[in-house]
Parts: structure tokens; C-alpha cells; sequence
């Protein structure tokens, strides 16, 4: 049998809450998530899009 634990979840604060809201990760593509998430530390684009914090050249064979 499968244990099933549970756990707090976290909420941002109302202050910022607005900042880490974010685009579903399937409807933008990175380029548009590069400059959405641009100078936003908060955004959870950052969690669910973790390659805009890639350089885009990494992992691209010539």
C-alpha cells in the first residue's frame, strides 16, 4: 500500500502575489517566457519554464 503524506502548501504574499503568478508553462514558448519573466525574480516561469534561465546556446549541437 502507497503512503500518502500531506503537506502545507505555500501562497505568496498579497504583495507580491501578482508577481509570481504566472502563464501555463504549454501556451508560451521561451522566447516569449525570456521576456515575460525578464527582471522578475518571483515568477514562477522560473520553476516552470527553467530553461529561460539557460543560456539558449547550451545544449544546441552546430
Amino acid at each position: 500500500m502507497k503512503l500518502i503524506k500531506p503537506f502545507c502548501g505555500l501562497r505568496p504574499t498579497q504583495e507580491v502575489a501578482s508577481q509570481v503568478a504566472s502563464h501555463p508553462y504549454d501556451v508560451i514558448n521561451r522566447e516569449e517566457a525570456i521576456e515575460i519573466a525578464k527582471d522578475n525574480p518571483y515568477s514562477f516561469l522560473h520553476i516552470n519554464k527553467p530553461e529561460i534561465d539557460v543560456d539558449i546556446n547550451i545544449g544546441r549541437f552546430r
